[in-house]
């Protein structure tokens, strides 16, 4: 398939994906410092949510958090007398605008319904205030065979560190490029759509390709439809993961969900691809018998 058209129909995909509203990204790694988490849902807190759990724990070396149903699910009881510690999730929901009422879900027919965000409070007890709760066991994932692709991408010649880390990402003041130790990722695709994500980030500096005046939300849009498309170019991937879907949605949020700024994007993102096909190469097909 030509790279037009994959972009094409990548971006066709998904802008049809994110009118099913698929379920929230998650990261595709293992922390190795243990950021505040969900173990029963599996989320990743952010934000002021995660200083606040980092801040009220009882156990650091311990980063889990879940609401009392939550560990009851799994016959885990809050113990008798702890105090909970309290959150918020910004939720969206529907409004209709005649009867004042809100709904959870997208109504068959939004004629007279608003999207609104509402803010929710939730109360979440550590690992610690719980009977049942297993010990806590930093995860750790087999390294994955990813040598070639390494390489591949080092051709490149972008000043890329992989380092124990909860963060990856692209620094323009310093030009480089940082991400998670392959041994944290649960899968090569996650791996791959990290590195890739970073990579097309550093397409964007001003002696490259020149995106520095986007906005941020652009230019994560740009970044994981560059990840995307490259993913597929490349034969990683043959369709985009839902994890690649949901991220861009919620980038796509901070830009009043307007789909056109996907196709705007997704002609950035190309442009990151090609740069990126056209500046790499292989090390192993450069020194084959010609």
């Amino acid at each position: 398939m030509k790279k037009e058209e994959i972009v094409a129909k990548i971006t066709n995909q998904i802008v049809k994906a994110m009118k099913e509203e698929p379920e929230t990204w998650t990261r595709p790694w293992a922390g190795h410092s243990g950021m505040p988490q969900n173990p029963i849902t599996g989320t990743i807190y952010t934000g002021g949510n995660s200083m606040i759990l980092t801040w009220n724990s009882p156990d650091p070396s311990d980063p889990r958090w879940s609401t009392y149903k939550g560990w009851a699910s799994k016959d885990m009881q809050v113990k008798k007398g702890e105090k909970a510690t309290h959150i918020t999730y910004y939720n969206q929901s529907w409004k209709n605008e005649t009867t004042g009422k809100y709904s959870k879900t997208t109504p068959a027919n939004t004629d007279g319904w608003r999207k609104v965000g509402i803010l929710r409070g939730y109360a979440v007890f550590h690992a610690t205030q719980v009977d049942g709760a297993p010990v806590w066991e930093q995860p750790f994932i087999e390294d994955l065979p990813v040598e070639d692709h390494r390489e591949w991408f080092q051709t490149l010649g972008a000043d890329w560190i992989e380092k124990p880390s909860d963060m990856a990402y692209y620094s323009p003041s310093q030009d480089q490029i940082v991400t998670p130790e392959s041994t944290q990722f649960h899968n090569i695709e996650g791996w791959w759509g990290t590195v890739a994500h970073e990579h097309i980030h550093w397409t964007g500096a001003k002696n490259r390709l020149g995106r520095e005046k986007d906005s941020y939300a652009f230019e994560e849009l740009v970044a994981e439809l560059g990840a995307t498309f490259l993913a597929c170019a490349k034969g990683i991937e043959t369709e985009p993961r839902a994890d690649h879907i949901s991220y861009i949605k919620s980038w796509l949020s901070a830009l009043e969900n307007d789909p056109n700024f996907i196709w705007k994007a997704s002609s950035q993102a190309s442009k990151a691809m090609n740069y990126i096909l056209e500046n790499s190469k292989d090390r192993q097909k450069e020194g084959a018998v010609q």
